[in-house]
């Protein structure tokens, strides 16, 4: 460019030397050169100023915008009686999780994501829970009390269950029982409340009504002496299908806190496991396996049971054997309150089931509480097992989501929950799917499960079935139960279409992945 102007500009001198002799070439020149420059700075200044303007019409535009807040989830919290909104207060725990995963806590007057009741909610909150939106979800499934009601977990047919009747309903029952078996000594346990009390048959009132009475395990597996026993939390996520996981991170050591023998029935620290139990971590056989090598409750019991010629790899195959049993048993109770509700997918369950062991490590199943205790005020160390109980919950049931949309549209909240479960992730059995249920969905099992023959319902229920196992985190599944790859195919007596079909699905899975296998 340069060059150019060099030569126009000598050209113009020759030329002005020819017309006239009496005007100087470098008068010309500097002339042209001068309005050149000022053309130049003129353009510079102009554009300059054009930039300028629009930067700050711009800014004045933005300034008129309304600011882009982070949204974030909110959740409240509910009990009749305790003081669940106080942050350092029984659900403390609760409430520094939620908040840590990115919730804000508000009420039932502004919109919300998640109500965690401490208390049974269906009654009193009806009016706010018989018309959920799909994105809100409740800590409790409606009709639960039939698994967490002491008097009907304890009498359901189980043999896992130490036998129990109702009074006065099963009187005539009971005395016929006691009278069959000698041996025998029972617990007397309130329907609702606390309060267990071994007694001779004699001394039962047999009237009350307000008690039932359970057939006591008199031998149990003792440590150092101590009587205990075991709290593993399980979460119910769906029914019809049924799922259930159980929390293998570790599991809640209570050991009485004076020695069984000798035994006294009229000590109750001897045998009945209260507020003011022993920790694992004052138990002199488990206190350095849980406190010096940081192994969990459970690794430390294991550990001394090995120490003691015992294997409780067959006891915890019975405690999840156990709990699945009562699930099954249960569901159809559920089904039957969620008639009420426009979907089941609204729910999820957080439940502890206490167990115990008797001294050949046969597995007992004693009650399973609706509202776990998760206040470390009493004993500071249980802090951590609580909220990494609370943190997996709420990542295996979505309440913590990884992704959210970026907007409110219809195709991007679609696209979002494609992005991580679509239907490619539970496509299985693809020889017989290809084949067999290619053009007609025969009577077969297999051909339930495939996309051509798949009902909508089980289709929404397996991908989210797929993403809980994405974000399962320590929960390992309970039901259904374990699998081994490319096993028979087994026909499930006495279980409904929903759980046939999803068991076929899951063995399917397994059979491409072990890691589906439990």
């Amino acid at each position: 460019m340069e060059e150019t102007e060099t030569n126009e500009n000598t050209q113009n001198q020759n030329k002005n030397k020819n017309e006239s002799t009496h005007e100087k070439p470098v008068i010309t020149y500097s002339r042209t050169d001068s309005t050149g420059s000022v053309f130049l700075v003129v353009c510079i200044i102009g554009v300059s100023l054009g930039i300028l303007l629009e930067i700050v019409n711009i800014n004045n535009k933005n300034k008129n915008l309304p600011k882009q807040e982070t949204i974030k989830p909110k959740y409240w919290v509910y009990s009749a009686h305790s003081d669940v909104n106080n942050r350092n207060g029984l659900l403390k725990h609760v409430h520094l999780v939620l908040e840590r995963v990115g919730y804000e806590k508000s009420t039932n007057y502004t919109p919300w994501d998640l109500l965690w009741s401490h208390d049974y909610p269906f009654r009193v909150l009806y009016p706010h829970l018989h018309r959920l939106k799909p994105h809100q979800k409740v800590n409790h499934f409606p009709g639960s009390g039939y698994i967490t009601t002491k008097v009907d977990l304890a009498t359901s047919d189980s043999k896992y269950i130490p036998k129990a009747f109702k009074l006065p309903q099963n009187k005539e029952q009971f005395l016929k029982y006691a009278k069959e078996n000698k041996d025998s000594v029972f617990l007397e346990k309130h329907n609702h409340h606390r309060g267990v009390y071994l007694k001779n048959v004699s001394e039962i009132n047999l009237s009350s009504g307000e008690s039932f009475v359970q057939e006591y395990v008199q031998k149990p597996f003792l440590v150092d002496g101590h009587k205990f026993d075991i709290g593993v939390y399980v979460v119910l996520t769906s029914v019809n299908p049924l799922r259930a996981y159980w929390y293998k991170g570790d599991v809640l050591f209570r050991y009485c806190p004076t020695k069984y023998y000798p035994f006294d029935p009229r000590d109750l620290d001897k045998y009945v496991v209260r507020d003011d139990y022993l920790p694992t971590w004052e138990v002199p056989s488990l206190a350095h396996s849980y406190t010096a090598l940081g192994y969990t409750m459970k690794d430390s019991f294991d550990i001394y049971a090995r120490s003691k010629g015992k294997d409780p790899t067959k006891m915890w195959e019975e405690v999840q054997k156990a709990i699945s049993e009562i699930f099954v048993m249960k569901e159809k109770h559920i089904i039957e309150a969620l008639k009420n509700y426009p979907s089941s997918d609204n729910f999820f369950e957080l439940m502890r089931f206490d167990l115990m062991m008797d001294e050949d490590l046969t597995v007992f199943l004693l009650e399973a509480n609706m509202s776990p205790n998760l206040s470390s005020a009493h004993y500071p160390p249980n802090q951590l097992l609580y909220e990494q109980v609370l943190y997996n919950v709420f990542s295996l049931t979505g309440v913590s989501q990884v992704t959210r949309p970026i907007s409110s549209d219809y195709k991007e909240k679609i696209a979002a929950e494609n992005m991580v479960s679509t239907q490619k992730n539970i496509a299985v059995w693809g020889d017989e799917c290809s084949s067999m249920c290619k053009d007609q969905c025969v009577e077969n099992p297999i051909c339930g499960v495939c996309k051509q023959c798949m009902s909508t319902k089980l289709r929404d229920s397996l991908l989210k079935a797929h993403r809980e196992y994405l974000h399962r985190g320590d929960f390992r599944r309970l039901f259904p139960q374990n699998m081994k790859p490319n096993a028979p195919l087994e026909e499930l007596k006495n279980a409904n279409q929903m759980n046939k079909l999803q068991h076929m699905w899951y063995q399917g899975k397994c059979n491409t992945d072990t890691t589906w296998c439990t």
